[in-house]
């Protein structure tokens, strides 16, 4: 949801203002009549995180004859797509191709074995949806669905019923309609972790409800297999403050164990995609491709590279020296506006949270969590890059504060006017008439997230094409510019190199090129060249 729905937003409130002083007293009843059905509701807890999910899932599978599966176009999206591909063959990782060097692609490795560079969470949900539904985006829209129950579980531990589910409300447009569900691109998997981190964490200290240290632990284990750093930077707080809270073996045998064997999971998927427990893979791809550090206090490497393909570090070394410079105080702010526009779907939920932050930080109930966004903002200056997604562990507690400013906002009144309670109402409904019209207005225009691409996202049609047209088995030479960037980038293949039907390779040269037609003979070998067409020429 861009700018434009925040002003539609706040001229609907002014509507239902000028509507609410001229409609008759009969019918002042009917929005209290609303609330308290959804105050039953709400009341109950099972049936209403249940329901959310299932909502956000429906939705979204009924969607699909308008809005279709989505098309992966970003680099990042291929590289989680051969992950998901990887561990539904029930690999780790795949064995190293003898002619590996016309394979190279960007975020992904090719020695010591072929594999994607991320964590394994992502992949892990992807192939969920690859073995059970035949596509991996199943997967992601599983995980979208589950975020939403998780989120709602979540706040109902912070919050009173009612106020919980406005919570989810205000989430529902990162789970349904946000790249978390509509691309590859991931967020809701790590999100899901981060919920039950938080929803745990404060039912075992204010509840005593040992029972849940089975829950913080899987959501530990989440966390960290999705994105280590910001993980981290959830958990060592969270663990600490839970230390000093309960000591019991209650508490911290579960996660003990739990944490023990995720650990060493995720050490041995480690060494089977690099060969050292400890060697992440987006270490060894960084040692093998890349010069900028994810760390602003970390140097430029000056070790030599093999850098082929785009010219990645240019740009990277721009945001390298912007994210060093003064320049951060304008980015990063920018940054984390786009990303509470993205967790709050509309930026109205703002300016409660910015009005209210004295009383939320003194607040002992919500105090955690305010630090929570002081770790995590602290820890967004160092990194280099800051997307939405870097933030999922948080997504809770920034939904958690959204609702508890709300709450305080309900209860301001003016003159005598119970001005809060109607402008709560009013933004609620805004939201939702905003959010419903911009997306339809998106799927009729064929403008929604992830149909808006680059040229690659048609790679699959074209393969489709290709083999309708000459049946058989096939490799595509792709030639680049030197004016090509790495989102053109066409050389992605699955799992199973030699068993794809159509296999994609780099045009090293008419020699080199021989090593490959030799090896993959009997099958026809096209030339393809990105910026000039979309048509394949006999090589």
């Amino acid at each position: 949801m861009n700018s434009h729905e925040l002003i539609y937003c706040i001229v609907l409130v002014g509507i239902f203002a000028a509507i609410a002083k001229i409609m008759p007293a009969r019918l002042h009843d009917l929005p209290r009549k609303f609330e308290r059905g959804l105050s039953c509701l709400a009341r109950r807890r099972t049936l209403s995180w249940v329901g959310l999910g299932v909502l956000v899932l429906v939705v979204r599978a009924a969607l699909l004859p308008v809005w279709p599966i989505p098309k992966p176009s970003i680099y990042d999206e291929f590289s989680y797509l051969l992950q998901a591909g990887t561990f539904a063959y029930g690999r780790l990782t795949n064995s190293l191709h003898p002619l590996w060097q016309f394979f190279e692609s960007t975020y992904i490795l090719q020695q010591p074995t072929y594999a994607s560079r991320f964590p394994p969470a992502q992949g892990l949900a992807m192939a969920v949806g690859q073995v059970i539904f035949g596509h991996p985006w199943f997967g992601v829209w599983l995980s979208a669905g589950l975020l939403a129950a998780t989120l709602c579980w979540a706040l109902q531990g912070w919050l009173p019923p009612g106020w919980a589910l406005f919570g989810a409300f205000i989430g529902l447009d990162l789970c349904l309609f946000s790249y978390w569900m509509n691309s590859y691109w991931g967020g809701a998997v790590t999100a899901i972790g981060g919920a039950l981190v938080i929803g745990a964490w404060i039912r075992i200290i204010r509840a005593k409800r040992w029972r849940y240290a089975w829950l913080f632990a899987v959501g530990a284990v989440i966390v960290v297999l999705a994105r280590p750093f910001e993980g981290s930077v959830l958990l060592i707080p969270a663990l600490i403050t839970l230390g000093m809270a309960d000591r019991s073996a209650h508490v911290w045998l579960p996660i003990a164990l739990i944490g023990v064997a995720g650990a060493s999971w995720f050490a041995y998927d480690n060494y089977r995609v690099t060969g050292h427990p400890l060697r992440l893979p987006y270490r060894e791809y960084y040692e093998q491709y890349e010069i900028v550090p994810p760390f602003s206090f970390m140097p430029i490497s000056t070790a030599p590279r093999t850098l082929r393909h785009f010219d990645l570090e240019s740009r990277n070394r721009e945001t390298y020296d912007r994210a060093r410079s003064l320049r951060l105080l304008v980015d990063r702010p920018l940054d984390w506006l786009a990303l509470l526009r993205h967790y709050y779907g509309n930026l109205i939920w703002l300016p409660p949270v910015a009005a209210f932050a004295p009383l939320l930080w003194h607040s002992r109930r919500m105090r955690f969590l305010a630090i929570l966004m002081v770790v995590i903002g602290a820890a967004s200056v160092i990194e280099v890059w800051w997307y939405p997604h870097y933030a999922a562990p948080f997504a809770a507690a920034l939904l958690i504060l959204a609702a508890q400013s709300m709450r305080y906002l309900r209860q301001w009144t003016h003159n005598g006017r119970d001005l809060g309670h109607f402008l709560v109402r009013a933004m609620a409904v805004s939201v939702l008439i905003a959010m419903v019209a911009s997306e339809a207005r998106a799927i009729a225009t064929h403008r929604t997230r992830g149909q808006v691409q680059t040229k690659n996202a048609n790679k699959g049609s074209a393969e489709q094409a290709l083999l309708a047209s000459r049946p058989g088995r096939h490799v595509i030479f792709v030639r680049y510019r030197e004016a090509d960037t790495a989102h053109d980038e066409w050389i992605y293949n699955p799992a199973d190199i030699d068993a794809a039907p159509v296999i994609w390779a780099r045009d090293m040269g008419p020699i080199e090129n021989k090593r490959l037609i030799h090896y993959y003979a009997g099958r026809s070998f096209w030339q393809f060249e990105p910026e000039e067409s979309m048509a394949f020429k006999p090589y």
